[in-house]
C-alpha cells in the first residue's frame, strides 16, 4: 500500500553525510519513505558546474525529486513532505509557497535572507574581484577560520563544524563555492515568501543562531496561519548533534500530523 514520503537536502556546501543521513534514518524509522540527496554539483550528485549554490538549480532539484518520488508505486503522491536545513531551509520556505504537489514542509534553522550577517570582508572582496573581472569560474571558500577570511561562513563555529564533520563523516565535502552561484541578484529571498505558505510549514529555529538568525521571520510566522514555530536550544550547528533529538522529533510529529502517517 502506498505510504507517505519525505524529500530532504542539506544547506550551503554541505553533503548528505553531514548528519542528514541520521535525520533520514529517523524519518524512515518513523514510517516515511525518505529521499535524501546532494544538491546538483555537490557530493555524490553529478552535474556541472561543480560547487555552485545557485538557487534556481537547487529549487529545481527539489521539484524534480518530488516528481520522481511521486511516481514510485510505494509512495502516496498526495502525502509528500519537504525538509531542508540552513540554506535549504530557505529553499523549502520558497517551495512551500509554490503550487507543487507537497502536503507540508519543515525548514530547520532556515536561511531567510534578512537580518543575518554579511559575508566576511575577505569573501566580499573576492566576490567583487570575480564580478569585476568576469571570472565566472572563480571560487571562494565556504567557511573561514577568521572573521576577516575569504570564506563565506564564520559565525557559530562554522569552520570547526564543517572541517571536523568532513574529517569524521564526509570526505567528499569541499570547502569551495562557485562565486557565480552566490552572486545571483535574481535569487528568491525566503522571508518574502514566508507569508504565502500554501501548505503547513514548520520552522525549527534556534534563538542562539547567529548565522541564520530567526528573529525577522517570527513576526511574519505569527501572522501566517499555515506557519508554526518550534524553538530548540543552541546555535546554528547544535541542531545536528547535541540538539538532534530536539530538532528531529518535532519534524517527525509534523510529518505524522500532516501526512496522515
Amino acid at each position: 500500500m502506498p505510504g507517505p514520503a519525505v524529500v530532504m537536502a542539506h544547506g550551503l556546501s554541505a553533503v548528505k553525510e553531514m548528519f542528514l543521513d541520521d535525520y533520514a534514518g529517523a524519518f524512515a524509522h518513523a514510517g516515511f519513505t525518505t529521499l535524501v540527496y546532494d544538491h546538483f554539483g555537490f557530493g555524490d550528485s553529478d552535474g556541472e558546474p561543480r560547487q555552485s549554490p545557485a538557487a534556481d538549480i537547487q529549487l529545481q532539484g527539489y521539484r524534480d525529486a518530488v516528481t520522481w518520488l511521486a511516481g514510485q508505486e510505494f509512495v502516496d503522491r498526495d502525502r509528500i513532505g519537504l525538509w531542508g536545513s540552513s540554506l535549504s531551509g530557505g529553499l523549502v520556505i520558497t517551495l512551500a509557497s509554490e503550487a507543487i504537489p507537497i502536503s507540508c514542509a519543515v525548514a530547520q534553522v532556515p536561511y531567510i535572507g534578512e537580518g543575518g550577517p554579511d559575508f566576511p570582508e575577505g569573501a566580499l572582496a573576492a566576490i567583487a574581484r570575480a564580478v569585476e573581472t568576469g571570472r565566472a569560474d572563480a571560487t571562494v571558500p565556504a567557511v573561514t577560520a577568521t572573521p576577516d577570511g575569504e570564506g563565506v561562513m564564520f559565525l557559530d563555529r562554522a569552520f570547526d563544524w564543517f572541517t571536523r564533520t568532513a574529517a569524521k563523516r564526509a570526505p567528499n565535502w569541499r570547502n569551495e563555492l562557485l562565486i557565480a552561484g552566490l552572486a545571483d541578484p535574481a535569487a528568491p529571498v525566503p522571508i518574502n515568501n514566508l507569508g504565502q505558505a500554501r501548505v503547513p510549514l514548520l520552522l525549527i529555529v534556534a534563538p542562539g543562531d547567529r548565522l541564520t538568525p530567526p528573529g525577522p521571520a517570527m513576526t511574519i510566522a505569527a501572522q501566517t496561519p499555515n506557519v508554526s514555530v518550534v524553538e530548540i536550544p543552541g546555535d546554528h550547528f547544535d541542531a545536528y548533534e547535541a540538539g538532534f533529538q530536539s530538532s528531529s522529533e518535532p519534524a517527525i510529529e509534523w510529518f505524522r500530523r500532516h501526512l496522515n502517517a
